[in-house]
């Protein structure tokens, strides 16, 4: 508590039973999200402001993620649970073009959705990007060492949906510029990206 007031204190202007009760309560039960207490406390911590925003537009959320991105209750709740600050994002806007943005740039236009799923389940902190500034970047410079082959670039994200969050100038960029140093395929950055740097080198060797 002593941490959440002092990352929030505003929280305590929000009335308990008429107002954080019924979000927490919907969070919690079955019939709603189903989180344990222990993760709703993570993501309380993780975000304070989730206790803001009405219960109306916490089931608006969840609605678009469940019905407009057809995810299922574990699809949604690792959404919530990973990037909680989703809740404040106008899904008219906001979501929406950068859904359509990650669909567009990898080709994800499978009939059901499901390659377009996995990546936002995969890395639901895509969905609190900026396209300009981060997934834009990262998406050219990869495209660009896939000689523009698409195809290689939507199988690289889809086999590694994290890639796209590792940050491009400390981690893709380096690790790739090694790869290809040495004649290795770069679309073996999906191995490379997630090994500590002391393994890396090993398996560089």
């Amino acid at each position: 508590i002593r941490k959440l007031l002092l990352t929030y204190p505003a929280i305590l202007d929000y009335n308990l039973e008429r107002h954080m009760l019924p979000i927490a309560v919907y969070f919690l039960s079955s019939e709603g999200l189903d989180f344990s207490p222990f993760e709703l406390r993570k993501i309380i911590l993780k975000f304070p402001r989730l206790m803001t925003h009405s219960l109306f537009k916490v089931k608006h959320v969840v609605g678009y993620l469940r019905y407009q991105l057809g995810m299922d209750a574990t699809e949604v709740r690792r959404v919530l649970y990973q990037a909680p600050q989703v809740i404040s994002l106008s899904t008219d806007d906001t979501v929406v073009s950068k859904v359509t943005y990650i669909r567009d740039v990898l080709g994800l236009t499978d009939k059901d959705g499901r390659d377009l799923r996995k990546v936002i389940a995969g890395m639901p902190t895509l969905l609190l990007c900026s396209i300009d500034k981060n997934i834009k970047p990262k998406v050219d410079y990869l495209l660009d060492q896939f000689h523009d082959d698409e195809m290689e670039l939507k199988q690289a994200v889809l086999t590694l949906p994290t890639l796209l969050g590792y940050s491009l100038e400390k981690r893709i960029r380096p690790r790739m510029a090694r790869l290809v140093g040495i004649g290795v395929e770069p679309i073996k950055i999906t191995v490379a990206i997630t090994m500590k740097d002391e393994n890396f080198d090993a398996w560089l060797e």
